[in-house]
């Protein structure tokens, strides 16, 4: 059997070679039929392929379309299915006279190329057709009124299947399937037009009704993925402070397996740059690392992307950030595709902005509700100032010392034994400083897990641990224009030091769980019942921050080492722990004093506090009636001499061996310098001081 057999369909009866016009007519009609019954352009060319083929005896068709946003002819369908070969009709043909449809198209007249092997014109991509047995190729313009809609291709076993009679029958058919076809894009580009509108207000509607940005994130893309194809979709906030992009939400096609990390970069040499600063989208097709210069461009293409779609988020306020979408498959964005998106990222814009607006509100107001607690715990506390009562010279040296460094806004290190009144001292600190109507917070950094202490000074993000429900503004974020008080410095653990000092030092930070970088402006105060000199000679204090806090040291003496203030002390807290208790106390026994000042006060002012608070309470009458621990049976009238050799010998290191003048170790210790020095004699403690 020839290979005319084997293509050409079964031949009985031909109206156009019998001049049967009734039957001509007739099959006119069942084509005009066979079309109209379908809604897709490969129903329209199988149907007019299987109605044509019993009139005139060609043997293979394609339809190709102008595209016009790529100005070239797209194929769109083909019967049979299997086409005639890779280039004999390609995919995309350029207009012009380099091709035979393109030559049609240009010319717009009917092209008939009766030996295909003959044609010297197009010789190269006519081979494929002549390998498969064809010989004849006839192509016809498809053109309603004004409208050029594309080129209808016949192909043929013998050049006399395509007759004269034959080939003006198929143009007159030409020009019927280009009305129908005509008012088949028309009614596409309508529904297209309509589907479109329907998803802005789809889209509207879904982000009206989501002010968490995450939220926001996920209804947009279930509604951009009605219309429009893309493998990953990402949206790109501009940080106002650092300058640089945050990832803010990502979506990436599962059968990629990629997963795509939230992480801030700078926007240079990104498309996101070029749209940020053009205001228009920016697309991408194919590698360009010569203009997206970018590791993260990079990492796309290394990812498999070719394709990118970069579009502004910009309100009348500010450009908020980029919408990115990308294709693994290479296929551009279109212009349609493109006018969509700009009209979809004006309305994300818009509800990013509401959404971005409302979780500063939800974080001013939980930092408000923080303060507020705070506020309430403070005026709660015993804050009062005035309860910093001596007239000791040890005592008013660490008055003095406030006043200088108060309106400074140094870091201030606090040193000295437990109870001896050092957040009083930051407290002091804080309120005589320009920052006295701002907030003062305060960490006990011994009083939290190890574990929660990040978060607590930090904050985290919602999902950041288990446990973490919601987000939490962290203490440095509380104390922004105010004082930071950090109780217990010296057992904060080793590890979360270095990001502490980061805090200290550059004034930013990020929440546990975020990648978002926050700036704070924190005066720091720290303090410390333990020797830190020492534990950073351990090994148990990094130096750095060690240094960084010990900017301006200052000692409180303990209760023993300025007896000469019990009396004034011990009247202040008697009056006030009677008037909290309802009673009357008119008298203090010389005896009870002379406990009092006898007392070695391990546990310092917050002992005799407590011992006072006690007494009142027992006292039957208006005498305080003293109840002193049983510690306090045998009085001593000085302190041991290994407690008073540490407490001189931390107050020489922190004066640089200086005894002497207004920043000596005898100024700190509230002490004459003749009186140290022969103290220092006593307890074995070098010479060799200026």
């Amino acid at each position: 059997m020839s290979s005319a057999d084997e293509l050409s369909p079964t031949r009985v009866y031909n109206p156009i070679v019998n001049n049967d016009k009734s039957k001509l007519f007739e099959a006119l009609f069942e084509l005009s039929q066979a079309i109209s019954g379908h809604d897709d352009l490969g129903g329209f060319c199988r149907a007019l392929a299987g109605s044509l083929r019993r009139v005139v005896p060609f043997d293979y068709l394609a339809l190709l379309l102008h595209d016009a946003e790529s100005d070239t002819l797209r194929m769109q369908a083909l019967a049979p299915d299997e086409g005639v070969g890779e280039r004999g009709l390609e995919r995309r043909i350029p207009p012009g006279d380099a091709t035979p449809a393109g030559w049609v198209w240009t010319h717009q007249q009917p092209l008939f190329i009766p030996r295909v092997d003959r044609e010297e014109r197009w010789r190269e991509l006519l081979d494929p057709i002549r390998r498969r047995g064809l010989t004849a190729l006839f192509i016809v313009p498809l053109t309603a009124g004004e409208h050029r809609l594309g080129v209808l291709a016949f192909a043929f076993v013998s050049e006399a299947c395509a007759s004269g009679e034959e080939r003006e029958f198929i143009q007159r058919v030409a020009s019927e399937f280009a009305v129908t076809l005509d008012s088949h894009l028309t009614r596409q580009r309508y529904l297209r037009e309509r589907d479109r509108l329907q998803l802005l207000f789809d889209l509207t509607n879904a982000l009206v009704s989501k002010l968490a940005p995450d939220e926001l994130f996920a209804a947009m893309i279930e509604q951009l993925h009605r219309t429009i194809d893309f493998d990953l979709a990402a949206v790109m906030l501009c940080d106002r402070i650092t300058g640089e992009l945050r990832v803010g939400g990502t979506w990436c096609d599962p059968a990629l397996g990629l997963r795509v990390k939230r992480t801030s970069v700078r926007p240079e040499g990104l498309p996101a740059a070029e749209a940020i600063a053009t205001g228009l989208p920016v697309r991408t097709d194919g590698v360009d690392f010569d203009r997206f210069t970018s590791p993260l461009y990079r990492l796309w293409v290394e990812a498999g992307f070719r394709s990118t779609c970069s579009l502004p988020l910009a309100t009348r306020n500010a450009v908020l950030g980029t919408l990115e979408l990308g294709r693994i498959d290479g296929r551009g964005f279109r212009d349609e595709d493109v006018g969509l998106l700009v009209q979809i990222s004006r309305q994300v814009a818009i509800a990013l902005e509401n959404s971005l607006a409302y979780a500063e509100l939800a974080e001013m107001k939980e930092k408000l509700a923080v303060e507020k607690r705070y506020l309430e715990d403070e005026i709660r506390s015993d804050r009062d100032v005035g309860e910093m009562l001596g007239e000791s010279p040890a005592f008013q040296a660490v008055l003095e010392n406030i006043r200088i460094v108060a309106p400074t806004g140094a870091t201030v290190l606090i040193l000295g034994e437990t109870g001896t009144g050092k957040e009083l001292v930051a407290r002091a600190i804080h309120q005589q400083s320009l920052r006295g109507g701002n907030s003062f917070v305060k960490v006990n950094c011994a009083a939290i897990p190890a574990s929660l202490l990040e978060s607590e000074l930090f904050g985290h993000e919602k999902g950041a641990f288990t446990g973490a429900v919601a987000r939490r503004v962290g203490r440095f974020e509380l104390a922004d224009k105010g004082t930071l008080f950090l109780d217990e410095i010296g057992e904060i653990p080793y590890e979360l030091q270095s990001k502490l000092l980061r805090a200290i030092q550059e004034r930013e930070f990020e929440r546990l769980g975020g990648d978002r970088t926050h700036k704070v402006d924190v005066r720091i105060i720290a303090a410390s019942n333990r020797d830190l000199k020492a534990m950073v000679d351990a090994g148990g204090f990094r130096s750095d921050l060690y240094y960084r806090l010990h900017v301006f040291p200052l000692s409180v003496p303990p209760l023993r080492e300025r007896r000469e203030d019990i009396p004034l002390l011990v009247d202040h807290f008697t009056r006030k722990y009677a008037r909290r208790t309802g009673r009357r106390i008119d008298t203090i026994p010389a005896e009870a004093m002379d406990v009092l000042r006898r007392y070695e006060w391990p546990g310092n002012i917050r002992e005799l506090q407590n011992i006072l608070e006690r007494s009142v309470i027992l006292s039957r009458g208006r005498t305080l009636e003293l109840a002193m621990p049983e510690t306090a049976a045998r009085p001593s009238s000085a302190p041991e001499p290994a407690l008073e050799r540490e407490r001189i010998l931390a107050a020489l290191r922190e004066s640089a061996g200086v005894v002497g003048g207004p920043h000596g170790a005898a100024r700190r210790l509230g002490l004459k310098r003749t009186t140290l020095q022969a103290r220092m004699k006593k307890l074995g403690i070098q010479k060799g001081y200026s």
